[in-house]
Order: C-alpha cells, then sequence, then structure tokens
C-alpha cells in the first residue's frame, strides 16, 4: 500500500482494504545466518547476485542455491552474516530489506538480495511462529497467513520498473499471495485465506 516518497491515502486502494496487505510481520535477526533475516556480505554468494541488481529481479528464488541443504532455513556453511544489517534491526530506516515485506515469495521464504541494503530485494513475512506470519490488511483485520498459502510461480521475474516485461500495471505473477499486496490491479479476493 505504500509507494516510498510517495504520499499514499486509503482512497488509493482500488482492490479495497480488505483485500490489500497494509504491513507484515518480520522475523528480528539473532545472528544465526537464517536466511530470513540476514544478509551475506560474502562475495562469493553476494558477487554472484550482482550485488542484486538484476539477478532477484528475473528470479525471486535466486539465492536459494546458497541455502544450506541440510538446514535450509539457513544460509551455507562460511555465510558472512552481520546482526548490524539484520532485518528489524534499523526499524527506522527507509531501506526494503530492514523494514518492508513483498508479496512475491511465500511467508517465511528465504531472502533474495545482492548483498547491499539499497539494492533491490525480495523480503516476504516472516515470524517464529510454525507454519506462517501475521499481516495486516489496510481494513484493520490481523490474519495469520499460512507459508503454503497459493504463491504461483516464485521463480517468475517480478513486475518492475527497470524491465519491460511484466510492466507495471500487470497481474501480479505470484498467485493470491502475490494478489494481496497490489492495491490497484484490479486483483479482489473472492475467498478466505
Amino acid at each position: 500500500m505504500f509507494i516510498m516518497n510517495n504520499k499514499m491515502r486509503f482512497r488509493d486502494t482500488l482492490d479495497g482494504l480488505s483485500n490489500t496487505i497494509m504491513c507484515g510481520e518480520l522475523a528480528t535477526d539473532l545472528g544465526d545466518s537464517d536466511n530470513r533475516t540476514s544478509m551475506p556480505q560474502n562475495d562469493s554468494i553476494n558477487d554472484k547476485a550482482g550485488h542484486g541488481r538484476k539477478e532477484c529481479r528475473l528470479n525471486p528464488r535466486y539465492m536459494d542455491q546458497f541455502h544450506d541443504p541440510e538446514r535450509p532455513q539457513f544460509w551455507q556453511a562460511g555465510a558472512n552474516v552481520s546482526t548490524l544489517l539484520g532485518r528489524g534491526y534499523r526499524w527506522h530506516d527507509a531501506m526494503h530489506f530492514f523494514t518492508q515485506v513483498h508479496t512475491i515469495l511465500p511467508p517465511n521464504s528465504g531472502i533474495c538480495t545482492g548483498g547491499r541494503t539499497s539494492n533491490d530485494s525480495m523480503v516476504t513475512v516472516s515470524s517464529r511462529h510454525q507454519g506462517g506470519a501475521h499481516v495486516l490488511m489496510g481494513d484493520g483485520a490481523v490474519k495469520f497467513v499460512t507459508d503454503s498459502i497459493e504463491a504461483g510461480n516464485s521463480n517468475d521475474r517480478m513486475v518492475s520498473y527497470h524491465t519491460s516485461t511484466p510492466a507495471p500495471g500487470s497481474q501480479s505473477p505470484y498467485g493470491l499471495w502475490g494478489s494481496l499486496g497490489t492495491r490497484a490491479n484490479k486483483e479482489v479476493i473472492s475467498e478466505e485465506f
């Protein structure tokens, strides 16, 4: 519902306040290499992502290759993470990595970023609850969204002003989850989620 450096009003939410997520829960980083809350600083990880300017936009699941196969919620062994760059630590910072959430990857998915807080990042809602996270809808309702919500194709390139396809205003390729994050795409939810 919010756009950085722009004033938004409830009336701008054309899909309806009960159909649009206003904000969501995010797990705060514990310094444990959790791939939902921390950003690796290793050149071998973040340089491969082109410092986030391209790879994550083209495939939001790009960083999954750097997850520990034995413990998929954590970065691979040797990932250098810093609590100074952890989710929730700089709550007053407008950079998306610290405080924002997107409806591109399903709840509790690992982040996709190129290693700098100013880069494009795919960051979703996350929590320490089992199986999902809470979101606040535009009408004030709090909903628990499960990790298994229908989320379309998480490997599909994101709608972005940086690319020509899909263009801004296109229907979200991320299913029901993605449509909950759009405010004016005529994606009205007809079922309870």
